[in-house]
């Protein structure tokens, strides 16, 4: 029995080692070259792209979640998932070497339009690939650990690919203003300042998003190193009742509810966080990648908080704080303007904390309430769902562009009235929450006495679980 611990725990720390090596390469790719990236933000702000199509680039991020029932469907017929969770991430991946060539087209709308249709393929591959790596994980790590594995994992990634964003902005902003302060200096070294100039900008981001294709291309073979637990071929279910079984389980549809509602309410506005602050705040990369950066590093600091907080009181408890403090945070952006956006620095601390409790919830209680060797078809089916809802209120940002709003003690900006609107539906999301069923979670009041008197040094007894 012991011998067999220590196999187990051998093989934790194995994939925990090669989690962290592929999983730093697809973060530096992820950061750079991908449809959340301030990068391909940047790109299409160059270009001129219109409100329609900042919503079709949030839009598409999420539509490509349909893609990830390919995924369950590929792995229905297959014993073994290291290799077509490889080559399916591969294909994904090798699509974004050709983003700059959306710079080709004399038109340059329809330039984005080639741009917004290479995403849309690669993100899909990606995401078909994610959802069969997400099985092959929890296949891998026991369930009473995994809030705190990913978080770990997750706060050695940022950290690795805020480094290269940080840099890579320093230097796009070059093309902006190269004459003045530590960048005229730092161009004065290189003595390369007749490059950077403002019509250079583009064709930099291309060769930006070439090299970051190549990084998330060799992370992969480190990815092909990964240890995996063969599984029998499950011939005892047909295709069909894969998904149908998911859908047949109550609990998992209130989920499903709640995480419809959710997506929907982070969508509202979601397509104009990005370029609000490259055109309205009036802020450059640098300044964009600091405020990613507080978002990040309050997120490094929160992962640790989140894990050991999800696997002692459940997903629901925490999903709880998330959704308040979800619906707090746009409502601090209508505050803002270009002459005083002070506050953002302290919305980045607080939307870094919760969503690194979002990112760790959604993947674990998906897990959490999926039967073993389920994982795959529930994790898909949810994705795909959600995901759809996300689209539709991030298309419908754009289609229904609202007008400036005059509120008496100042007037907003078309964006800030959609993000009212969203916080209002982030905090609606309390209501399907409460019908979901965990069986280990702890009521938010006494998980809320524990952790506030863990910080203040004091024990605390009591808090059985439901």
């Amino acid at each position: 029995m012991a011998a067999r611990g220590e196999k187990a725990q051998s093989l934790i720390h194995k994939v925990y080692r090669k989690s962290i090596t592929e999983g730093s390469f697809a973060q530096v790719y992820g950061n750079l070259a991908t449809i959340g990236s301030s990068f391909i933000t940047k790109l299409m702000v160059i270009m001129g792209a219109s409100p329609l199509q900042y919503s079709m680039l949030s839009a598409i991020g999420q539509l490509s979640a349909i893609w990830q029932p390919l995924g369950v469907a590929f792995s229905h017929h297959i014993t073994q998932r290291r290799w077509p969770c490889v080559w399916i991430t591969f294909i994904g991946r090798f699509l974004t070497l050709f983003l700059g060539l959306a710079l080709l087209f004399p038109n340059q709308k329809e330039g984005i339009w080639f741009l917004l249709m290479l995403l849309f393929f690669s993100a899909g591959f990606q995401a078909t690939g994610a959802n069969i790596w997400i099985a092959w994980i929890s296949d891998l790590i026991p369930l009473n650990i995994r809030g705190r594995f990913f978080s770990r994992r997750n706060q050695i990634l940022i950290a690795i690919g805020l480094v290269f964003s940080y840099v890579l902005s320093f230097h796009v902003d070059l093309f902006d203003s190269g004459g003045t302060g530590i960048k005229s200096a730092y161009l004065s070294l290189l003595k390369a300042g007749h490059y950077f100039v403002p019509q250079n900008q583009a064709l930099f981001l291309a060769f930006v998003f070439v090299g970051a294709s190549i990084i998330g291309i060799i992370g992969l073979s480190f990815l092909a190193l990964q240890p995996e637990r063969k599984r029998p071929l499950n011939t005892h279910q047909s295709l069909r009742q894969v998904f149908l079984e998911p859908l047949q389980d109550k609990n998992f549809r209130l989920l499903l509810v709640f995480g419809a509602w959710w997506m929907l309410a982070t969508g509202v506005g979601s397509p104009f966080w990005g370029p609000f602050m490259l055109k309205k705040l009036e802020m450059g990369l640098f300044e964009v990648q600091l405020y990613n950066t507080l978002h990040m590093g309050s997120s490094l600091l929160a992962f640790s908080f989140w894990g050991k907080f999800i696997d002692r009181f459940g997903n629901k408890t925490a999903m709880k704080i998330c959704v308040v403090l979800g619906a707090i945070n746009p409502v601090l952006w209508l505050f803002m303007s270009a002459a005083n956006h002070t506050i953002l620095w302290f919305e980045a601390f607080s939307s870094g904390f919760m969503w690194a409790g979002t990112g760790i919830i959604t993947t674990n209680f998906v897990l959490s309430i999926a039967p073993k060797r389920r994982e795959q078809a529930y994790s898909g089916i949810y994705a795909a769902a959600t995901g759809v809802f996300m689209m539709s209120s991030s298309l419908a940002s754009g289609i229904f562009y609202p007008e400036s709003l005059n509120v008496g003690w100042r007037i907003l900006e078309p964006e800030q009235v959609i993000f009212g609107v969203g916080a209002v539906l982030r905090l609606l999301a309390l209501i399907p929450l409460a019908l979901v069923r965990e069986y280990r979670s702890v009521p938010l009041r006494k998980a809320l006495a524990y952790s506030m008197a863990r910080l203040i040094g004091w024990r605390f007894k009591g808090g059985k679980r439901d």
